[in-house]
């Protein structure tokens, strides 16, 4: 670990200097440098990683993890009760200029839906942070600093406080956290004041199929998903690892949905009546892109010009928001499905029908609370 106090400055001179980028002379210098991402958060030392990157890098990436920032450089070790402070400063308090969200599901378009909404000089985005999710795990182990005292929605609060830097003036923040963030909507929606934010969503059908057309990986993903979301329910934090080790695939992609879906329609259900949160169903950002943007930006009070996003709607409408320099076509898509249907054959509509069978009541295509007009 660097020792902050005595060796910063030689450290930053030698190591840290990038072409565009300030040299680091102090714990501040880090801090309001835009070109220094508040990365995570180590709980056992107690320090927020602080990562040297770039605006050009984070708008290029589709999550702020190491590997897709491509950062070759060692992040700077900020111990917390050096940042408790910036809680007290109300100049940079959320509330001001507060950031927009969108949240989401998973596998429903979000990450298009961000890319779109990061335009130079009216927005920028924020895909994915390690921060938040580090806050949400912190709700999940009820954790508490036993330096400073600070509890997860602290934490929380000093995430926003450091992303702040990253939107120019004049710049609206628009975040798009992880969907294992959603356990902390509510918290990040009352500390923001009167911030506004979308929630995606998808069906059942197409939330398997996205998850089993990108193979073996996505499964192992969509387990570590449930095993955080799980613990976000009382009647599930209880389970052995032995009693889900033997749950099938497709059980567990579907209950990971259904749980995602119960915990959207709980926020909306308090927020949406407030005008402060949308839902959107991720097919309408497939079938209409131009329409579903034109009608974010209008909720989310963003600015965007209207020509603008046509011609981003245009844009990446061909571009898969993913996989660099890949196209995306809905026909595409289609074909991959058929392909996981011809694969699995029955095996997914016994999968569905065992998840309505299970939870009476649940519809697979689901209607949120507070569609976006």
């Amino acid at each position: 670990m660097i020792d902050i106090a005595g060796g910063l400055a030689e450290y930053a001179a030698q190591h840290l200097k990038t072409a565009g980028q300030q040299r680091a002379t102090s714990v501040n210098d880090i801090i309001d440098n835009p070109d220094y991402l508040a990365y995570r958060f180590d709980f056992g030392q107690e320090t927020i990683e602080f990562l040297p990157t770039s605006r050009a890098a984070m708008r290029r990436a589709h999550s702020l993890s190491r590997q897709a920032l491509d950062s070759g450089h060692e992040g700077v070790s900020v111990p917390l009760g050096q940042l408790a402070p910036l809680l007290a400063d109300g100049g940079r308090a959320p509330e001001t200029n507060p950031p927009r969200f969108i949240f989401h599901t998973a596998f429903c378009s979000s990450t298009f839906l961000s890319r779109c909404l990061d335009t130079d000089g009216v927005c920028f985005g924020l895909r994915e942070p390690q921060l938040l999710l580090d806050a949400a795990n912190a709700k999940r182990l009820q954790w508490r600093s036993p330096s400073t005292g600070m509890g997860h929605e602290e934490l929380a609060r000093l995430a926003l406080i450091l992303f702040r830097k990253h939107a120019a003036p004049g710049e609206k923040l628009v975040i798009k956290p992880i969907n294992t963030v959603n356990n902390i909507v509510t918290e990040l929606m009352q500390m923001t004041g009167r911030s506004k934010a979308l929630m995606l969503y998808t069906g059942a059908r197409n939330f398997l199929l996205s998850t089993l057309k990108k193979g073996e990986p996505a499964k192992h993903t969509v387990r570590s998903m449930f095993d955080l979301v799980r613990c976000d329910f009382p009647q599930l934090e209880r389970l052995r690892m032995s009693d889900t080790i033997h749950l099938t695939d497709l059980k567990v992609i579907m209950t990971l949905w259904r749980l995602q879906l119960e915990q959207a329609s709980s926020v909306l259900q308090y927020f949406a009546p407030r005008d402060r949160m949308a839902s959107v169903y991720g097919e309408r950002l497939v079938v209409d892109p131009a329409a579903a943007l034109h009608a974010a930006n209008r909720f989310l009070e963003l600015g965007i010009p209207a020509e603008r996003l046509d011609a981003i709607a245009g844009e990446h409408g061909k571009d898969d928001a993913k996989v660099a320099g890949a196209r995306f076509s809905a026909d595409s898509r289609g074909q991959a499905y058929r392909k996981v249907e011809d694969f699995y054959g029955d095996e997914l509509d016994k999968g569905l029908e065992w998840m309505t069978r299970n939870n009476p009541g649940t519809q697979l295509v689901p209607e949120l609370p507070g569609p976006l007009g």
